[in-house]
């Protein structure tokens, strides 16, 4: 793979992705230690899952900026196709919503059902998020597909 022609992340991306790794470590080994034991499980799960949607959110935004800024024209391209960009959007927005369903999910009603049945909800919902996605590219993908052929990576034909 030829990395010539894609520009290089700025310095200060790399170094937030660095922090924000170890400092999310470090936030989980102080909880687990010092914090966790004054909550159930479920709730644990979910100040957990809390943390992780924190980290995603902050570096998601700032990665996501410097992608957009140095998308190949190939991508351009696509995001033109229409129907594409706002299928990209509800596809960020569903997974999103997904996560806040399970936060809450395990800080409150998690507690009333047994370990079975929990993993029978998270389950239930990992498959509900997926069909929705499938619902929603599917169609589209069927009748886009050809058009996207055409945006062959160049690094293949090397």
């Amino acid at each position: 793979m030829n990395n010539e022609n894609y520009p290089k992340p700025s310095g200060w991306r790399v170094s937030l992705s660095i922090g924000m790794g170890i400092g999310w470590l470090i936030f989980l080994i102080i909880w687990l230690a010092f914090f966790a034991g004054d909550y159930t499980l479920y709730r644990n799960i979910a100040i957990i899952i809390i943390s992780i949607l924190v980290v995603f959110l902050v570096l998601g935004g700032s990665w996501a900026q410097w992608g957009l800024k140095y998308m190949p024209t190939e991508g351009k391209e696509m995001m033109k196709t229409k129907g594409f960009k706002s299928r990209v959007v509800v596809s960020i927005i569903i997974p999103f919503a997904l996560i806040i369903f399970l936060i809450y999910w395990f800080y409150f009603p998690a507690e009333n059902y047994n370990i079975y049945q929990n993993l029978a909800v998270f389950l239930v919902s990992l498959l509900l998020v997926g069909g929705i996605l499938a619902g929603l590219w599917a169609p589209w993908g069927m009748k886009h597909g050809k058009e996207f052929e055409k945006f062959e990576c160049k690094e293949k034909k090397e």
